[in-house]
Parts: C-alpha cells; structure tokens; sequence
C-alpha cells in the first residue's frame, strides 16, 4: 500500500522518481515473494485528476508525473487498487486504463443504523429514552460515523456522569456535516 499524497515532492524531478518508486518497488517485491501481492494506491487524487495545458513549471512537472504514471500502469502486470474521494476530477486517460470502477456511496438509512448499533459501546451509559435510531437519520458516511462516535465520546469523557446523550452526539454530528467538504455541502459564492 502506498499512501500517493506522500509521493508530491518540492524538489524537481522527485516526484516522477516517486512514482517509478512504487512500480520499482511492486517489481521487487514480487521477485522476492514470488507472488503478486495487490497494488493499493491510496488517495491517488494527485495522479488521477485531469491534466491541465499550462506554461506553469509546477503544472508542467504534475502533468510529467502524471505521464509517467499513465506509462506505468499501461505495463502493470498485476491487481492494481486506486482509490479517490474525487471522481469527478479522473482524467479520462486514467478511466480507460481502469478495467473496473466501483463507486461506495454513503450508507442508506438501515446501512447507519447498522454501522451505529456495531460500533456504540454495550457498556456504556446513555440518557433514558437514547435512540440509536435518530442517529441513522444523520445523512453520514461510515468514517463520520465512527468519527462522530469518537468525538462525542471524548466530550463525555470529561463529563461529571460520563453519560451519552443525544444532544451530544447530534452537536457532534452537526460540526462534522458543517466541515465536511463533500457534495452535500455547497461551497462558493451563492451558496
């Protein structure tokens, strides 16, 4: 697994030898083991997105690397996983090089309601009349969720009775949903 927004680099030509890097490294990997082990590539926003035309030197260097990425992949032998927060951004050159493109949308309301009742603590305490339900109403993906989770707990934590309200979770809820930048919230002028 390589982590991509890792490979970018302020210095020239670095950051095309980070992405030979991980081919060369896949390469030698499956020398040794004798296996191809799968390829993960995570956050490969930085190489996915669409190339842009500029006199830019830094967009010229993006776009060097990029090449080099789509020159790599084009010789992959093996399971190579990319995965994005920004599909709309995917260079088509890179979606046709993709044999399979699997999109995870945010859980429906049953889909929360399960992660909900899997991850909240049994033994912990909440408010009478507490509904695990009402918290599936929260439009959240599976990370919020877990997210949420955590930070309400830190805020109970402090508390004098240490018990899980609602109201804790639901203010939780709400700065996470007002800081996400996701396509449920509009950003911009006129929004």
């Amino acid at each position: 697994s390589f982590d991509c927004s890792k490979i970018l680099s302020k210095y020239v030509g670095e950051s095309e030898q980070n992405v030979r890097k991980i081919f060369d490294t896949y390469k030698e990997i499956c020398k040794k083991s004798g296996s191809e082990p799968v390829l993960l590539l995570n956050e490969a926003d930085q190489f996915l997105s669409t190339r842009v035309e500029s006199s830019s030197g830094a967009e010229k260097m993006h776009n060097q690397m990029q090449n080099i990425f789509l020159e790599q992949i084009e010789r992959f032998e093996g399971v190579l996983i990319a995965t994005t927060n920004f599909l709309q951004s995917l260079d088509v050159a890179f979606s046709r090089r993709f044999d399979y493109k699997i999109e995870f949308k945010k859980p429906d309301y049953n889909g929360r309601l399960a992660i909900w009742r899997k991850i909240l603590p049994e033994n912990a305490s909440f408010e009478d009349g507490f509904s695990v339900e009402r918290l599936a109403e929260f439009n959240l993906s599976g990370a919020q969720i877990v997210l949420a989770l955590k930070n309400t707990a830190l805020k109970v934590a402090i508390k004098d009775d240490g018990i899980f309200t609602f109201e804790d979770f639901k203010t939780t809820i709400e700065r996470e949903l007002n800081s996400s930048f996701g396509e449920d919230k509009k950003m911009g002028f006129g929004s």
